[in-house]
């Protein structure tokens, strides 16, 4: 896994050009929008943000008991939100930093990317059904929906394939190579995937990734309302959706610069003035986005502690 210094620095270059542009476009504009959200507001948004991390977790420790591991949930909590502080990485890849944790857990490596596979299946499959919601009002961007749509639904029906499962294996059985290897550790998560992937996780997998989202596309309605601005709830949550969709697809870091630009651009073809549409896009990046990324980081640091006082103290059983 990285070195945690190797993170803070990654993480201080992202927070620098993220809030260079802030101050080009009219930073100005944006602190003082900032500023007109109360107390009351902005634990209102954060407590939503609070609300997704926890229904993910739910669902995620969820996935590791249908794996047939207990883990205790305090430790738990802090190894899942701990991969929050790697969310600036291509498609949330570094998340993966769980596996190193959870494997001093005595958790296999291929069924911690099993989990985070169908963690981030079913993250995109809730974010495509509540980007339905802002269809009705944007049909010239149906197919931003429409084809990522398409491409899970192709994943699935691969994914339940057994017959290519069963030939991976038997290509795989004795892998001469590292990259055979590695390919032989997916194709395992793979295998584990289906079970994760039955009907009963799947659909209770989905309800949760759908609610979890909701919260975070209703902190987007409530700092228009804050902002006096008047965008309903079900398109709040669809352009927050869509343009969660298009970040993630698009492979940038956190999908910075994307997921504003199409978040912003929606907001103003919903009629709210460009400058508003950029701060109320701002805010809510920073109440989901950075909020997330402050908290994993301090969960990775906790860990790493407690990882470094165990190998001073061996012996010392972990009391968390």
């Amino acid at each position: 896994m990285p070195r945690l210094t190797t993170v803070l620095v990654s993480l201080l270059i992202a927070a620098l050009v993220y809030f260079t542009l802030i101050a080009g476009f009219d930073g100005q504009h944006t602190w003082a929008a900032m500023r007109r959200l109360d107390w009351l507001g902005w634990i209102a948004i954060l407590s939503l943000s609070l609300f997704n991390y926890a229904l993910r977790f739910a669902r995620w420790h969820g996935y590791l008991r249908w794996l047939g591991h207990y883990l205790p949930v305090g430790h738990h909590v802090l190894i899942y939100l701990s991969g929050f502080a790697l969310t600036t990485t291509p498609g949330k890849a570094g998340e993966g930093v769980r596996a190193v944790y959870l494997a001093r857990r005595r958790v296999p490596y291929a069924h911690t990317v099993a989990a985070l596979f169908a963690e981030r299946l079913l993250d995109l499959l809730s974010i495509l059904v509540l980007s339905l919601l802002a269809i009705a009002s944007f049909t010239g961007y149906i197919y931003w929906v429409l084809v990522p749509l398409a491409v899970i639904v192709a994943m699935f029906w691969t994914m339940h394939r057994r017959s290519l499962l069963k030939a991976a294996q038997r290509r795989l059985k004795n892998p001469q190579t590292l990259v055979a290897r590695v390919l032989r550790l997916f194709v395992h998560a793979w295998e584990r995937a289906f079970v994760l992937l039955a009907w009963k996780p799947l659909l209770g997998g989905l309800a949760l990734g759908c609610l979890a989202w909701t919260a975070e596309g209703v902190s987007v309605y409530l700092i228009a309302g804050k902002l006096g601005l008047a965008v309903a709830l079900p398109l709040a949550i669809g352009i927050y959706s869509t343009s969660i969709l298009i970040g993630a697809l698009s492979f940038v870091p956190g999908g910075l610069g994307s997921t504003e630009a199409v978040m912003a651009l929606l907001l103003k073809l919903s009629g709210v003035a460009g400058g508003m549409a950029i701060s109320v896009t701002l805010i809510a990046r920073i109440a989901t986005l950075w909020f997330a990324v402050a908290i994993g980081l301090l969960c990775l640091g906790w860990l790493e502690l407690g990882h470094r006082r165990k190998q001073i103290q061996p012996g010392q059983e972990d009391s968390l």
